[in-house]
This record gives structure tokens, C-alpha cells and sequence, in this order.
């Protein structure tokens, strides 16, 4: 004879329907409160449940999610005007949609590599590309021209090649060991950035990879801190419109987010498309300024370049800001 068990109290209370939500304590006849929307038949969830939920709640794959990237690619900046007019229950909320097109553009990026260079390869001098390769074991993608092509850094497949180091160490040895001395006059910068770049002396190739890893880990963060000061510059560029912030940030969450979505479909397609990029972003930019903004387009076109430059701008001294403080912590 097979004996079980008998449920638990605990057991039998959580898979019988309760009277009263055990959420809020309202009174319920139906499958979901009425006040908060909790299910009044609780019971553990299955595996497959658990997936289902996850999938409903945070990526709305049961209409949400397509409704929201359709508006979002096909109508720019259309998805903005349905937020703002008190449409949003058909469509992912703005911050959820940021976050889930960082994360997967981040995510992509970071196995792919696109976002910083895989491997650092010192060349000594500025031999011959054959010669320079030769000499410091790059890889054979590296592609030919990589050491000589005029700079003393460059770019190819994911490898930087630094050349002529000899005249960078002495740089080096002339400005920036004076910098560790008492009552030195150099500037606050070069202070910050003296004790890595005399540490490269040693190690120079581990120094820039770790300054590489450290840059492509923090990229998304400075992204995030970038969202508040792109809706600024809308709500200067666009101050007559007497718009709250939050509608500024909104339409910036919403750009963003196609921003990265496009960048995620370029990155995984051959060179000659990606070229593209920066003019796809232009264009969705433009034609979901004058969506939300309305006005004539020409006053679109000179205000939308003014945004693009000043916006570019403050990127580029932040870039450099991130960059000054990861070499130096």
C-alpha cells in the first residue's frame, strides 16, 4: 500500500482560490483582482510557466513588443506621439524599451567585439608592414598596411597597432616623469594620467587592453548619463513648445532606443552596409523631430543639425573625460 502525504495547510491555501486578494485584501469573484490584477488562484510555477512570465512581463512577446518595434522602425517618432497623447498601454513603456535594445546591442557587441580592440600589438619602430607583422606576432587578418598607415596608432580587424614607440617612451620619460615630482607646475591632467602611461613603459600591451576592456564595460553606463542631457538640449532647442522634461525624455528614449536597434542589425552585416550607419541615424533622427515637433522642415533640418553637433560635442569631451579616468584609476 502506497502512502502520501496529505497537503499541507500552506499548500492548500496557496492553490485554492481566495475570496479576497491576498495582494491587496480586496474582495474578488473572478480569475484577477479587480483593484491590482493579481491572480487569485496561486499556485508554484512550472518551468514552463516561469519562461511564459518572464517573456510576458519583460519582453511582451504577446503583441507589445512587435507593436512597439513596428511604430518604432517603420514611423519615426510616431511611437512618442501615441506616449504622449495617453496611448501607452498597447506599447512597451519607454525605459523598458531602452533597456532591453542597450542591453541586447551591448550584449551582441561585447561577444562580437565591435566595440574595442581585441588584441593590442606593439611595433617597435615603423618597420614594413611585412616586417612589423612578422616582428610582433600579429594575426594573420590583420591586414596589410596596418603598421604604416601615417599614425602612431591604427586600427585593423579589431587589432590597434602602435608604432614607433621609441619616440612615445621618450615623450614620456620628458613630460610626464617630471609630473610625479613635489611642486611640479603640470596640469591636472597630466598628473591624473602620468602614473599609467609611465606603467606602459613596462607593460604597454597589457596597459591598453585593460584600458580597452575597462572603456567597452563602461560605454553603457555613459550611454545611460548621456539620455538626461540629449532631452536638455530638446528642451532648449524646442523651449517655445512649452513641453515638460519628461516628454523630452521620452522622445530621447524612444531615438535611443532605434539608435541601438539599428546599430544591432549594421553590426552583424558586411562592411559596405554598416558604412551607412551614420546617416541612417540622421535620417530617423530628422523625420522623428518633425513628427513630435512639427514646424517647417527646413527649421527641422537647422534645428535637428544643431542638436546633432552639440550633442556629438558633448560625446566626444565625455569620451575623452572616461577615457583620462580609466588610464588613471
Amino acid at each position: 500500500m502506497r502512502l502520501t502525504a496529505a497537503p499541507s495547510a500552506a499548500a492548500s491555501a496557496t492553490h485554492a482560490r481566495a475570496s479576497t486578494c491576498r495582494n491587496c485584501g480586496a474582495a474578488v469573484s473572478r480569475n484577477y483582482c479587480p483593484e491590482c490584477g493579481q491572480d487569485t488562484s496561486l499556485h508554484p510555477l512550472s518551468v514552463w510557466e516561469f519562461y511564459q512570465e518572464i517573456v510576458s512581463h519583460y519582453v511582451a512577446a504577446e503583441g507589445k513588443l512587435w507593436r512597439t518595434l513596428g511604430l518604432l522602425a517603420l514611423q519615426p517618432g510616431r511611437l512618442t506621439v501615441e506616449y504622449l497623447a495617453g496611448r501607452r498601454q498597447r506599447y512597451i513603456v519607454p525605459l523598458r524599451l531602452y533597456l532591453t535594445a542597450s542591453f541586447l546591442f551591448f550584449a551582441v557587441a561585447q561577444i562580437s567585439g565591435h566595440l574595442a580592440p581585441d588584441k593590442v600589438v606593439i611595433v617597435h619602430g615603423n618597420p614594413a608592414p611585412a616586417a612589423s607583422k612578422a616582428a610582433s606576432g600579429a594575426l594573420p587578418e590583420a591586414g596589410p598596411g596596418a603598421a604604416d598607415a601615417g599614425g602612431p596608432a591604427d586600427f585593423d580587424n579589431g587589432i590597434v597597432h602602435i608604432s614607433g614607440l621609441g619616440d612615445v617612451e621618450a615623450m614620456r620619460a620628458e613630460h610626464f616623469e617630471k609630473c610625479l615630482e613635489p611642486g611640479n607646475t603640470c596640469s591636472a591632467t597630466k598628473r591624473l594620467l602620468a602614473p599609467a602611461l609611465l606603467r606602459m613603459q613596462d607593460d604597454p600591451q597589457g596597459v591598453l587592453e585593460r584600458f580597452a576592456e575597462r572603456f567597452r564595460h563602461s560605454l553603457s553606463y555613459a550611454m545611460f548619463l548621456m539620455l538626461p542631457i540629449f532631452a536638455l538640449l530638446l528642451a532648449l532647442t524646442y523651449r517655445r513648445r512649452h513641453l515638460y522634461y519628461g516628454e523630452h525624455l521620452v522622445f530621447a528614449l524612444h531615438v535611443h532606443s532605434f539608435w541601438f536597434l539599428l546599430a544591432l542589425v549594421t553590426s552583424l552585416l558586411p562592411d559596405a552596409v554598416s558604412d551607412w550607419l551614420p546617416l541612417g541615424f540622421l535620417a530617423y533622427g530628422f523625420w522623428a523631430l518633425h513628427r513630435v515637433y512639427g514646424g517647417r522642415w527646413w527649421v527641422t533640418l537647422l534645428r535637428g543639425t544643431t542638436i546633432t553637433a552639440t550633442y556629438g560635442l558633448i560625446m566626444g569631451i565625455g569620451a575623452a573625460a572616461l577615457s583620462v579616468l580609466l588610464l588613471a584609476t
